[in-house]
């Protein structure tokens, strides 16, 4: 049977956590190593919900894609999500932005799912820069995305033809630069602030924000997917929304 530290090492292969970002904090963050896995929970998030899920489903494992621990904590009580972890000798293992990077990876399916099958990887990134065979309209392409992804989709007041695009899930809207760069007409990401929509402007660029949770939801079955067919462990993907409401 499969260990905790098999699991890590097989994530580990595919999306190295070396390459993490220096603020990131992936890895096997709660739990023993050593520990038998006949069952693993995935998620995009770990929260409150999410560990309750693993309690009643059996899970010795939980993987997700946001750390849980991020800041500093300076307590463990009974009501935490680390406390209930522990308490119920349930290990986690989070692949943050080195599953961001890694190929076949986040952006990876992101790229794919938009059916945006040309690109590269930008070394040192977690972006990727691809073009379309042909140009498409900005109502084309922002139509294209919401039905690959669903959601809301935000985005600035640009109408241009669109062929290069950069894309980044999540929170992505810092490269707009390298974006502007490598003459990009576009860059797709979950998350843009007020600003990032008036500096894409300035730029000329169409700043396409889908949504956090729609952009790397995507890409927690196929990590699921990967892990099962290499170990014996049974792969269970949680029931997670987007913890955003509009109206």
């Amino acid at each position: 049977m499969a260990t905790v530290k098999d699991i890590y090492n097989f994530i580990d292969k595919i999306a190295p956590f070396s390459t993490q970002e220096e603020w990131d904090n992936s890895g096997l963050l709660v739990g023993d190593e050593n520990k038998e896995v006949s069952k693993i929970l995935f998620a995009l998030d770990a929260t409150t919900d999410i560990v309750e899920q693993a309690i009643e489903c059996g899970a010795d494992l939980i993987v997700t894609h946001h750390p849980v621990i991020f800041k500093p904590i300076s307590s463990v009580l009974g009501d935490d999500i680390i406390y209930k972890l522990i308490s119920n000798c349930i290990g986690i293992i989070c692949a943050h932005t080195n599953y961001d990077k890694a190929f076949g990876g986040v952006n990876d399916i992101l790229c794919n799912t938009i059916g945006l099958n040309s690109y590269v990887k930008i070394e040192g990134t977690c972006l990727n820069v691809g073009k379309y065979d042909s140009t498409i309209s900005t109502d084309r392409f922002l139509y294209c995305v919401k039905n690959a992804l669903g959601g809301t989709v935000r985005h600035n007041n640009i109408e241009k033809c669109i062929k290069n695009i950069a894309v980044c899930s999540g929170s992505g809207s810092d490269y707009l630069d390298m974006a502007k760069e490598f003459d990009c007409d576009v860059l797709l990401t979950g998350d843009a602030s007020h600003h990032a929509f008036l500096d894409a402007n300035e730029m000329g660029i169409l700043l396409v924000a889908a949504g956090h949770f729609e952009t790397e939801n995507i890409s927690i079955k196929p990590l699921a997917d990967r892990i099962s067919k290499e170990f014996k462990a049974e792969c269970v993907i949680a029931k997670q929304n987007t913890p955003i409401i509009t109206i």
